[in-house]
């Protein structure tokens, strides 16, 4: 498994696929990007869920004009965001009383109307829409309306509409799944485009949804896969604990990926009726974490996150990725976030994520060295970022490799002690 070879070894560039980073990043800059604000005159603590219908007919006064594209969930009022292919859209809203993740006919709903009907071209952005979901506002409709159901089921049709519906919300797959090999990982740093295609991003459960047991969720690193947790999750305690994995292209910019896990697990939880669960990441995961977790509470977790886990995270960046932006012709979006002192880096501190961060680090070097003391791939120095430290509930150092952490006994029983400590059935 490689982490971060390309970034340390410019001289290998070519090989890392760096001549199609351009091209993929172009890709996924042509879809126009849609967002604004929303809120309800109805005060009640319930989710919003914003809309997305693409005009298909020629009438728009007419319901079969229209296919739904994505929808995005909110806990409360606050900021929404779609990315779709040029096309003529339409934006409804309701405020979903009884947290199903679908409309009922009695529920406050905002109507499609002309002036929420645009065109949105390629590459162009339009994220200053407001909307208010008025208190007696329904739908023409009588008949529930189960939104996901409505959206486009196959892969090719979803990502023709919308980018961000493109994503796995709970699907069932196991670690040995074909999307999770090593060379699918590599194309989500390299070609974060086709690695859609791939890898389909999301958060699958290793198993049926059992109401009995915590969801634990797991969040590899750049260049990683869930397969990087196959030892920890076998040594789960699966009579307590439920193993969800979240995958994710690892060249895309940090705050979309923390942006994506927030919206992908809104979902996830709403849909499952999900009351806590914890979190455990691997090296850039933890970063990745830390972001979600910010995103979560300042949206209004319903949820309780008692516990969050990182294992070898570079808290303090990676040098690698700063030889990159000052060296590479052409620039992975993750190295911008990954580099020291970057505003992503700054900003995990910037205020408290509520959850009891549990930072573990690792210090054993694969090799003969002598720069700074490392586990083969990050700097000790990194992982114990004054801040991170500061903000730990407890620090504890493990005499292994980057990789190699999550392979050792001690390790798997410390982390099954701690999601046993903090993690507690419903009573």
């Amino acid at each position: 498994m490689r982490i971060l070879v390309c970034i340390s070894a410019l001289a290998a560039l070519s090989a890392c696929g760096m001549l199609d980073v351009k091209q993929q990043q172009q890709k996924l800059d042509a879809n126009c990007i849609i967002g604004g604000r929303v809120a309800a005159e109805r005060k009640d603590e319930a989710p919003l869920i914003v809309v997305l219908a693409r005009q298909t007919g020629a009438d728009p006064m007419q319901r079969e004009s229209w296919q739904v594209a994505d929808h995005f969930v909110l806990e409360g009022p606050g900021l929404w965001q779609f990315a779709a292919s040029a096309g003529t859209y339409g934006v409804i809203a309701f405020q979903d009383l009884n947290r199903d993740l679908k409309h009922q006919p009695g529920e406050p709903y905002l109507r499609l109307e002309a002036d929420k009907i645009f065109t949105c071209n390629k590459g162009e952005r339009r994220a200053d829409m407001s909307l208010m979901i008025p208190a007696a506002g329904r739908s023409r409709v009588n008949e529930v309306m189960d939104i996901a159901t409505l959206q486009a089921r196959s892969f090719s049709q979803q990502l023709e509409l919308s980018l961000t519906q493109v994503t796995a919300v709970g699907e069932i797959a196991s670690l040995s799944d074909p999307r999770f090999d090593d060379k699918v990982a590599e194309s989500g740093l390299w070609r974060p485009f086709d690695f859609l295609f791939e890898g389909h991003p999301g958060i699958y459960f290793l198993g049926s949804y059992d109401s009995t047991k915590i969801p634990v969720l797991f969040v590899h690193g750049i260049n990683g896969t869930p397969q990087n947790f196959k030892t920890l999750i076998e040594r789960l305690d699966r009579r307590r604990f439920q193993p969800w994995v979240y995958y994710y292209p690892s060249g895309a910019s940090l705050s979309q990926v923390a942006d994506h896990l927030t919206q992908t697990m809104r979902k996830v939880q709403l849909q499952y009726g999900v009351t806590q669960f914890g979190v455990v990441a691997h090296s850039m995961g933890g970063l990745v974490s830390r972001g979600f977790l910010q995103r979560y509470r300042a949206g209004g977790a319903t949820a309780s996150i008692p516990i969050f886990i990182s294992i070898s995270t570079p808290w303090d960046g990676h040098k690698g990725a700063e030889m990159g932006l000052k060296t590479a012709p052409v620039i992975v979006r993750v190295w911008v976030d990954m580099a020291p002192g970057s505003d992503y880096l700054k900003s995990l501190y910037a205020n408290d994520t509520g959850v009891p961060h549990y930072l573990l680090f690792s210090f054993r070097q694969s090799g003969v060295s002598m720069g700074e003391g490392n586990d083969g791939v990050v700097t000790v120095s990194s992982q114990l970022r004054q801040a991170a430290q500061q903000n730990a509930a407890r620090v504890e150092g493990y005499n292994e490799t980057h990789m190699g952490v999550l392979e050792a006994q001690n390790v798997s029983q410390r982390v099954n002690d701690l999601l046993a400590r903090n993690l507690q059935p419903k009573q």
